[in-house]
């Protein structure tokens, strides 16, 4: 079934894409990685998300300093080492990831309106295994960057 799996990761591919270029254009989009990261694993620290969004160590804390000066990712010190800076995403980044989330859902939920009755039942039933991708997409991105140890 790799002829299947391969039309459905371009497809798949093709729509993130879609919702990418007519995205919200105030955050970059390693700016909106690097929220998503914080929000989905909690505070790590600039070395690694630099590592994790392969970007170098300056060029990160460049956007970390953006981030901070908009409100949206906070500096914190470890808990078991004050020497070590720990960026953490804000509530404030956390509302603005979700209405970013929202504003591209829009965008797919409009395309998919413009489907007949049985496509639409079609992704429906799909629902399913693209929550599991979502799921293992996860999975994948939190073991890339692990909390310092203590």
């Amino acid at each position: 079934m790799t002829a299947g799996n391969d039309a459905v990761g371009e497809v798949l591919f093709g729509l993130a894409a879609v919702a990418i270029r007519r995205r919200d254009r105030t955050l970059s989009l390693t700016a909106v990685s690097v929220l998503s990261t914080l929000e989905r694993t909690g505070p790590r620290r600039l070395t690694d998300l630099a590592v994790s969004e392969e970007v170098t160590q300056p060029s990160m804390t460049a956007l970390v300093t953006q981030l901070t000066d908009l409100g949206l990712a906070e500096r914190r010190r470890y808990p078991g080492d004050a020497r070590v800076v720990l960026v953490a995403v804000t509530e404030a980044g956390s509302r603005q990831l979700r209405a970013m989330r929202a504003a591209g859902a829009s965008q797919l939920t409009e395309l998919i309106g413009k489907l007949d009755d049985q496509d639409t039942e079609s992704l429906t039933a799909a629902l399913p295994a693209l929550q599991r991708l979502m799921e293992l997409a996860g999975e994948s991105q939190d073991s890339r960057t692990p909390l310092p140890k203590r």
